[in-house]
């Protein structure tokens, strides 16, 4: 008995020293991988800023950023203080720059008012309109305290085209910055507020020029729109429609003039991504500049031999990079993407490797800081799945390669080696599209509710053509402009274009090809993007906590949202309910239309507003439109009329004000309201009918307009 007592004792003594020697070995292995959880912090603490229903006290953030560096600087030894430490500076960084960018904001709409200010940027919008950035100096019944830092303009052409720098006076009907469709919708005016634009506004008049601004900066960015619009003449002087405006949207990011049709292909196919100009079209093109430049010098053996020539080259690729980013001006997006190229080549310039999760963390902990908004937007989310997915995946595939010694392949003959090459590129480019694609879905479908199930398909086939018949042809063009030498080169990517825009065509007419889901929840997503990235940045057997993560994620997706009975538009001017089938039934087919295509969009409705008001759910008379959903009698004013029968009515929504018509209905919502409080959306139940305003869900936060009557807002100075 004693002997088996002893046995016992030793078998659980080895079972311990086992899963120690097992615990030590798994934290040997994620030893140095601390720093890559950096950005994922800043990013907690990035969220929880935004998240907020108030903004928190600039003493109290001032505090919490103290708390941060002394958790920084005395808990280097303990990770858990460390990461506290991280994310209590990710909220600072949200604040102060919130803080950075204030601007007053518009509270109201105006008449025709006369402008004085400075252009800071010009756009086209279409063939026929324009967007500016303006800085106004004056406006007409505007105290000077109360103007925006920006305003955004829109103007046709035919008023004049002003050239930035420009001091430019112009008469415009003002109104504030855009609020929610929805309640807990997007906030555009979140994101106006971080480019310190404080309203917008339409150009009613010729927009006349005062003076021409001096200023190196003015002078930079007018020569720019210069070359872009030279070179824009220049490569529809070469191809033809509607192939030189897609070359003109990947050379001078200039897409304004894309035919509808060609937008909606490269949409529904899963290449629309290549439109816009950032991480795909920067690493193109300062990759081809780093091997050109790379290749020429060493075809001097003397330079090959005593001097840095992969150093020289990395310099070129990101000098040509910086340049693409400010010919491109594509925004925030290209910056970013210039970011990440930019930490690659300076890793090269101190002899590290370029591709790492490292040199990937570095680049989001640079973005982050410079802009903590990037962590709430889509493009950010997207590129940086994608990527990390990317350097994820090429990670394991070279440790797995040096595993295996798969370059003793070389010893083989060179029928069987070319064979070999070939098919591992095809399966590391399939696998690629897939790891980006998969990866960059996660925030798609949150933000945009559209997949396309057939994008491994296209993108499989497209960017290759791309990477080799498009973007160095439209290098090469570019440099050879000022030479008059651009045609051939041009002629090249037009005839690769053609070849994308017939592989969009195909995969386009597949059937299902265009898939539009509901938006998924917040928290669902969440769960999600958490378990990819902690799948790619923890190593060994415990990153199979990331792919739990995932499947309690997709778990989460799958419970039906709990979602609004009506929603009434920000004017009230459209109404919308929910019938027995889930789907959105407007009241109006023409009225609102921007707000009901988001509502059926979030809602994973592929129909037209007009569509979607011939489902039966309302019964219309004239400009009252009636209904009944679980027991409560639903009535819609859409215009002002003479007084209506309020008997037996448990909601009455009106696009005008009510004032004291219908009194005894138990909720009434008229323009008054939406004025206030922005959209609504209504939830009836068995304990009483619960509504909630965008106002509600944006909470009291710095870029959230407050309106007031247009006699308050514009007064006479």
């Amino acid at each position: 008995m004693v002997a088996g007592a002893l046995e016992r004792d030793r078998d659980g003594q080895e079972t311990r020293i086992a899963f120690g020697a097992w615990l030590a070995a798994l934290r040997q292995r994620q030893e140095g991988r601390l720093f890559l959880w950096t950005p994922v912090g800043l990013t907690l603490g990035i969220w929880t800023y935004f998240g907020l229903d108030s903004e928190p006290s600039r003493m109290g953030v001032a505090a919490a950023a103290a708390v941060s560096a002394a958790l920084l600087w005395f808990g280097r030894r303990l990770p858990i203080l460390l990461m506290i430490g991280v994310v209590i500076l990710g909220f600072a960084l949200a604040k102060f720059r919130s803080d950075f960018c204030a601007t007053p904001l518009l509270r109201a709409t105006t008449g025709e008012v006369a402008l004085v200010g400075t252009v800071e940027k010009v756009d086209r919008a279409s063939r026929r309109r324009i967007t500016m950035l303006f800085a106004p100096d004056s406006i007409e019944g505007v105290a000077p305290s109360a103007m925006p830092h920006l305003l955004r303009l829109s103007a046709y052409e035919k008023h004049g085209i002003p050239a930035i720098g420009s001091r430019v006076s112009a008469r415009a009907r003002l109104f504030p910055n855009p609020t929610p469709v929805e309640p807990g919708g997007f906030d555009y005016g979140r994101r106006l507020w971080f480019e310190r634009v404080g309203g917008g506004g339409r150009i009613t008049g010729p927009v006349q020029v005062l003076a021409t601004a001096p200023g190196w900066n003015a002078g930079l960015e007018a020569w720019l729109q210069s070359v872009r619009d030279a070179m824009g003449s220049r490569i529809r002087a070469v191809l033809d429609e509607p192939i030189a405006s897609f070359a003109e949207a990947l050379i001078t990011g200039e897409r304004a003039t894309i035919p509808k049709e060609m937008n909606q292909s490269l949409l529904v196919s899963g290449l629309f991504h290549i439109l816009s100009i950032s991480g795909l079209h920067m690493w193109m093109v300062a990759g081809s500049v780093f091997w050109a430049v790379r290749s020429l010098l060493a075809l001097s053996p003397t330079l090959a031999v005593r001097f840095p020539i992969k150093k020289w080259a990395a310099v070129a690729a990101v000098f040509m990079g910086w340049f693409y980013m400010l010919l491109a001006d594509s925004g925030v997006a290209t910056e970013r993407s210039f970011i990440m190229i930019a930490v690659v080549f300076f890793a090269v310039l101190v002899d590290r490797p370029a591709l790492s999760t490292r040199n990937l963390a570095i680049a989001a902990i640079a973005v982050l800081v410079l802009e903590p908004e990037a962590a709430v937007e889509a493009s950010f989310q997207m590129s940086f799945l994608a990527v990390l997915g990317l350097v994820s995946f090429f990670e394991a595939w070279s440790a797995w390669r040096t595993d295996r010694d798969l370059d003793a392949a070389a010893a083989q003959g060179w029928t069987l080696r070319l064979v070999r090459k070939m098919a591992l590129a095809t399966v590391l480019s399939i696998a690629t599209t897939l790891v980006a694609g998969s990866m960059s879905t996660i925030p798609a479908a949150y933000h945009f509710g559209r997949l396309a199930p057939y994008s491994l398909i296209a993108n499989g086939l497209a960017i290759p053509v791309i990477g080799i018949l498009v973007m160095p042809p439209a290098l090469l063009a570019a440099v050879l402009m000022p030479l008059g030498l651009d045609g051939p080169p041009l002629w090249v990517m037009g005839k690769g274009l053609e070849l994308v825009i017939a592989i969009s065509d195909w995969v386009a007419g597949f059937p299902g090809a265009h898939v539009v889901v509901a938006q998924p929840p917040a928290v669902a997503t969440a769960t999600i993007g958490a378990g990819a990235v902690i799948f790619c940045l923890l190593a060994g057997p415990v990153r199979g906590i990331g792919l739990a993560i995932v499947a309690l994620g997709l778990a989460l997706g799958l419970r039906p949202p709990d979602g609004a009975d009506l929603i009434i538009e920000r004017t009230a001017a459209n109404v919308a309910l929910r019938n027995d089938a889930g789907q959105w039934v407007p009241a109006q087919k023409r009225r609102a239309r921007f707000a009901v295509e988001k509502w059926l969009q979030t809602n994973g409705e592929e129909v037209t507003p007009a569509e979607a008001a011939k489902r039966p759910g309302w019964s219309c008379e004239g400009d009252r439109c009636t209904t009944t959903i679980k027991g409560k009698r639903v009535a819609y004013l859409s215009g002002e009329g003479p007084a209506t029968a309020c008997g037996g009515i448990d909601i009455l929504i009106a696009a005008f004000p009510l004032r004291g018509v219908c009194k005894s209905v138990p909720l009434r919502i008229d323009r008054f309201d939406v004025w206030r409080s922005g959209a609504h959306d209504i939830r009836i139940a068995e304990t009483g009918v619960a509504v909630r305003t965008a106002r509600q869900a944006q909470g009291n936060r710095p870029w959230v307009v407050v309106p007031q009557p247009r006699k308050r807002a514009i007064q006479a100075k």
